[in-house]
């Protein structure tokens, strides 16, 4: 199974892959370019699930266009969390990378505790 996150921003939306255990940051996209941006990385990446955070429902209504199954997740203090790993970065590539390394965050604890629980 291959799954890909997303951690949804008014602006910018991050977005992270998992194809194996580990999730990876993959890119941040403006988000009203997000839908036009999806397809290509859906196909590239043989995308099977989409793991989502916190976002407005009419958000989650609009992936059901792509057939899979879009599951919500909690998504508290990943954005803190994130700042935290970026920290050894200077303060514009933290500004830059913040929204995709969250989406790693969300995709990692939901692989963490739903998929791979023991290992």
């Amino acid at each position: 199974m291959n799954y890909l996150s997303l951690d949804y921003g008014i602006q910018k939306t991050g977005v992270a892959i998992a194809t194996s255990p580990i999730s990876e940051p993959l890119t941040t996209i403006n988000t009203k370019e997000l839908f036009l941006k999806l397809p290509e990385i859906l196909t590239k990446y043989q995308i099977d699930h989409i793991i989502i955070g916190n976002c407005p429902d009419e958000f989650v209504a609009k992936l059901q266009i792509f057939k899979l199954p879009v599951i919500q997740v909690d998504e508290t203090l990943t954005t803190v969390d994130a700042t935290k790993l970026l920290l050894h970065t200077t303060q514009s590539r933290r500004k830059s990378k913040i929204h995709e390394v969250s989406a790693a965050l969300i995709l990692q604890n939901h692989l963490d505790t739903n998929i791979f629980p023991s290992l």
